[in-house]
């Protein structure tokens, strides 16, 4: 399994119809080779989310490879003011109940180099136990990035999928655990913050796409 999801950043002032046009381009040029594909646009309400996401899922990585160039040239138009994009892998926690995705969502985080290995340890390990406390979160996957590009050095994505939009919104972001668990690795006011810069962004899926 190999992933690549990139955040689209249109130049202000674009028309949304090149966005549309943009994200038809971009799944007729990953399609031939990807597992899945997910290109749209992305929901208001995200933190350096961009205005299209491209999600796309390849069983290894030198299917992406295959379809690299293709994918990249599509990026290089002047309706695009800058991406975020990275590549990854990792395995998916799935979902412990029956959950319909409508929702994809992704945090890009940047780490800071300088953090002790074993607090990043922590940092994961918190993470990834999020769905153990907070239910609307169906199927996850946080890893380690292994290519990044774009406004900051990524290092790791993680990745839901909710049933709807008030999960995420709702019980994602006010929960307990998130507050008392999650926020101090991003908030300086709050502990030891070794998250310097993030990407949160969010879209419509019709089904599971981690």
């Amino acid at each position: 399994m190999y992933k690549v999801t990139t955040l689209i950043h249109l130049v202000p002032g674009v028309d949304a119809s090149a966005g549309t046009a943009l994200a038809v381009r971009l799944h007729d040029a990953a399609a031939p080779t990807a597992r899945r594909v997910l290109v749209t646009p992305v929901l208001a309400g995200g933190i350096n989310g961009g205005d299209v996401i491209a999600h796309l899922h390849f069983d290894d990585e030198s299917q992406w490879r295959a379809v690299e160039p293709e994918v990249t040239a599509q990026l290089r138009t002047s309706e695009i003011g800058h991406v975020d994009s990275v590549g990854y892998t990792g395995v998916p926690a799935p979902t412990r109940g029956a959950v319909e995705p409508t929702i994809y969502r992704t945090l890009l985080v940047a780490v800071d180099d300088a953090a002790d290995p074993e607090v990043v340890e922590q940092f994961e390990s918190e993470t990834r136990a999020m769905p153990n406390y907070i239910r609307t979160i169906g199927t996850s996957q946080l890893s380690r990035v292994h290519e990044s590009a774009g406004s900051a050095q990524w290092t790791h994505v993680w990745e839901q999928e909710y049933a709807d939009l008030d999960g995420l919104t709702g019980p994602y972001m006010t929960h307990p655990y998130h507050w008392a668990h999650i926020d101090r690795w991003f908030d300086p006011e709050r502990g030891p913050r070794i998250v310097t810069r993030l990407c949160h962004s969010f879209c419509a899926t019709d089904g599971a796409i981690i």
